[in-house]
């Protein structure tokens, strides 16, 4: 017989803490956002699936 056993933890981040993660994951929504629009477009038009390499190509252009 095996024993499993969890843990539960919780986070208390500070205030800066805090603001900092709601920044990322803003960050990270937008971004997100921004590439299934430009993947909707792109299918809606008829061409092909844009690749990961070409889709990171543009990061530097939304920032």
């Amino acid at each position: 017989m095996q024993r499993r056993q969890a843990f539960k933890y919780e986070l208390k981040p500070t205030g800066e803490q805090q603001r900092n993660l709601r920044r990322y994951a803003g960050s990270c929504r937008f971004v997100y956002n921004r590439a299934l629009a430009l993947q909707q477009a792109n299918h809606a038009a008829g061409e092909k699936f844009i690749g990961y390499v070409a889709m990171a190509a543009k990061l530097p252009v939304w920032k």
